[in-house]
């Protein structure tokens, strides 16, 4: 069986893997206790907030721990009393759900276009000035198109604005400098990038004030209480400083093997690329005319490669894919979309079977309509 959807869940990196089972054997203290036990597990927490911030270019302190990417949305966008706040059309749920929320507890909710590449228009309405929040995601977790986060940001600075960056499906997979970017909150997960589940952090530019979403203790300096789980954390930051190391050189490679997928499968009947931006190096979105997606998904899976139809925060959801519909995609392309994605563990061989099964899926579809 070939794993092809990365963009849903990565398998553990080994250095991530072995760091958790470690930790889990050989670090329980409570890292909020001053015994020795528990300075052991204050000083996991330290070095793994040093790794999550080298990834982005930020500072230890910056870095709130979270149970993952949708609790750091939710706290960027609920932490504040925003007076408006503007979300692209292609936004993950995590972000596009938490502001419809807002939206009905008063709070003015923008929503900006996306292009038929796939990227948000940088663009804010006229009335989007003052204290307010704008949320553009740094890839999209659908087609892996680059957002023009920095554009965004500057535009947003310029209304007296913040902004926040879902880096969730882009982080430890391409370069990041929060500072560059001009960013203000950033979202990340760990299993996105090889690390454990249930774990992910918010970076808060220093000077930025939130609120708790979540009280009690007073953990993570005190906007996210609760005792903090050594072993994921550790595990994360491992994850992190992994991720930069084999960035450059899994970059290159997932790129080639994307592109050569592309190609291969751009050969057969009415297919369309869904996104033509600048894209993630992993992540692949083609429409097959005539072909239902999750028909196809599930076939791929007899044929021995596990892909999606999109999104897996949508699995079971009969609605059609609120990122392609942004994009302007026609009706008939976008319910019959196949994302694959591929990382740290994709190879040559796995390429050559994607291939084969996906085009195998699609004519055996075709021949049974």
């Amino acid at each position: 069986m070939i794993y092809a959807d990365y963009a849903a869940s990565s398998p553990m990196l080994p250095e991530a893997l072995e760091t958790l089972a470690r930790l889990s054997a050989q670090v329980y203290g409570n890292p909020s206790s001053l015994h020795s036990f528990g300075e052991e597990a204050a000083a996991v927490l330290d070095d793994a907030r040093r790794k999550c911030a080298g990834m982005i270019g930020a500072e230890p302190d910056e870095i709130l721990f979270t149970s993952g990417g949708t609790e750091a949305d939710n706290l960027a966008l609920r932490g504040a009393p925003w007076k408006w706040i503007a979300v692209s059309a292609a936004e993950h749920p995590a972000v596009l759900r938490t502001a419809e929320s807002l939206k009905k507890q008063g709070t003015t909710v923008m929503i900006l276009p996306v292009n038929a590449s796939g990227e948000t228009e940088v663009h804010l309405p006229a009335n989007a000035s003052g204290a307010g929040l704008v949320s553009v995601m740094l890839a999209n977790n659908e087609t892996g198109v680059i957002q023009p986060v920095k554009e965004m940001a500057a535009l947003a600075h310029s209304r007296g604005a913040l902004l926040h960056c879902d880096a969730v499906q882009g982080a430890g997979h391409i370069p990041i400098d929060v500072k560059e970017l001009g960013a203000d909150l950033m979202s990340v997960s760990a299993h996105k990038l090889g690390g454990p589940k249930g774990i992910g952090f918010l970076w808060i530019r220093r000077g930025i004030v939130l609120s708790p979403v979540l009280t009690g203790g007073g953990q993570e300096h005190g906007l996210r209480s609760g005792t903090e789980s050594v072993p994921l954390i550790g595990s994360f930051g491992e994850a992190c400083s992994q991720s930069v190391i084999r960035m450059n050189g899994d970059g290159l490679r997932l790129t080639k093997l994307r592109d050569r997928i592309e190609r291969e499968l751009m050969q057969l009947p009415d297919v369309r690329i869904n996104g033509e931006g600048k894209r993630l190096p992993g992540i692949l979105n083609l429409s097959f005319g005539g072909v239902g997606g999750e028909a196809l998904t599930l076939m791929c899976d007899v044929n021995g490669i596990a892909v999606s139809s999109g999104s897996a925060c949508h699995a079971g959801d009969e609605r059609p894919s609120h990122v392609l519909t942004a994009m302007g995609v026609p009706e008939r392309y976008v319910g019959s979309a196949l994302r694959i994605s591929l990382g740290w563990n994709t190879h040559e061989e796995d390429a050559d079977g994607i291939i084969s099964a996906v085009t195998e899926a699609v004519n055996t579809i075709r021949a049974m309509g």
